[in-house]
Order: structure tokens, then sequence, then C-alpha cells
């Protein structure tokens, strides 16, 4: 069972990794984007769901979390580009109580990871807990801002939508590109190739954040 969740979690990171690069790439707003976004969206949806599992069999339990942390972006992500109904809302609802419970997880694992050696929880100090913890907090932040506001910015919603696709694209990367470095061929760790896509999709995300941010704010909002 192992084997084949870690065969299906490479094949889906495999392919949410090309299409994610694809859909940078690729005119933003045009039916291809839109099309290539959706096989990033199921892929790394679940890359993330079977990178959970395999961490949680493993006992590796910043894995365990990150994999739950990449599926609530990406499908928090998808839902910022949808209209508003009672179903979304509804599953808004349930995204934020999961994003608490990350929340607690790794505040729980940091606070256990202060007083433990690194071999205890998978070979990660509290830093990793508290960063990847702090970035679900901000995400929590933007989900409560949706759901107490009646009318909110198309602004808004497409900048939730870009770093919350952006960022498990960059986890993905960093995963593969440097965490599994001694896979690849030693010229390409040794120049510090491996660390170009994934500065790339960095920057990237910072790029086109920023760009809509400064941009003429949008009249109208979803509703």
């Amino acid at each position: 069972m192992l084997t084949f969740l870690l065969i299906f979690h490479i094949a889906m990171g495999t392919i949410g990794i090309i299409s994610g690069f694809c859909v940078i790439a690729i005119k933003k707003g045009s039916a291809l984007h839109k099309r290539i976004g959706r096989v990033f969206f199921i892929t790394m949806f679940f890359m993330g769901l079977s990178g959970c599992l395999v961490a949680w069999v493993k006992h590796i339990p910043l894995s365990m979390l990150n994999g739950g942390l990449v599926c609530y972006l990406v499908l928090s992500a998808f839902m910022a580009m949808r209209r508003n109904t009672a179903a979304l809302i509804k599953l808004s609802k349930g995204l934020f109580v999961f994003g608490l419970l990350l929340v607690t997880g790794y505040s729980s694992y940091f606070y256990f990871a202060l007083g433990a050696s690194s071999t205890l929880n998978g070979g990660f100090g509290p830093s990793a807990f508290a960063v990847f913890g702090l970035i679900t907090v901000y995400a929590l932040g933007e989900d409560l801002c949706y759901l107490l506001s009646n009318r909110v910015s198309k602004r808004f919603m497409l900048i939730r939508h870009l770093w919350r696709m952006l960022f498990p694209l960059f986890m993905a990367s960093a995963a593969v590109f440097l965490g599994q470095a001694k896979h690849f061929p030693d010229l390409l760790v040794k120049n510090g190739v491996l660390i170009i896509p994934v500065a790339f999709v960095l920057l990237c995300l910072f790029y086109w954040v920023g760009k809509t941010w400064i941009q003429k704010r949008t009249s109208g909002a979803l509703s």
C-alpha cells in the first residue's frame, strides 16, 4: 500500500509541477490557461493528499501537515475564482475549520520540537513548523475577511487565487529539486542549477501578486 501511495504521490507531483510551470507561461485568463490550471489543481490536490498519507505512515509530522496545507491552499484558490453560492460558502467554512486544525497541528509540534531532538520530528526543528504555521494563519486571516464580508473586491480574490496556487508549486518544486537533490546529477547540484526553478516560482509569486496589487482597483465586486 505504501509503495502504491509513493508512486501515486510522485506521479501527481510530477504532473503538478509540469502543469504549474505551463500555467505560468500561458496567457492568463485564456481557455488553455484554465484547462491546464484545472489539471494543476487536481494533481496538486491529490499530491498533497497522498503525501499526507505517506508522511503519516512514515511518521514525518511536518510533511503530513504540509500535505494538508497544499490541499487547503489549492482548493481554496480554485474556489476563489468561482461565484459565491450557498454550497461554496459552506465549503469555505469547512476549509476554515480545517485550516484551524492545521494551525493547531503546527503549533503543537512547534512546542514539542522546542524540547525534543529533531529526529523525533522527522528531522525538522521548531522553525519549520513556525514558518508554515504562520503562513497558514495568514491564509486563515484572508478567509475570515472573505467570510465576514458581504462583498469583496475582485483584486482581493485574484491575489488570494494567485498566491495560493503558486505557493504550493513553490513547496513542490523545493521538495523535488532541493529536498531530493541527491537523485540529480552531481554537476547540477554543485553548480546550483537546481535552485533556479525554485527561485523562479518564488519570483513569479511576488511578481504576479505585486502586479495585481498595484494595478488600478477594479470596479465592482464578486458577490
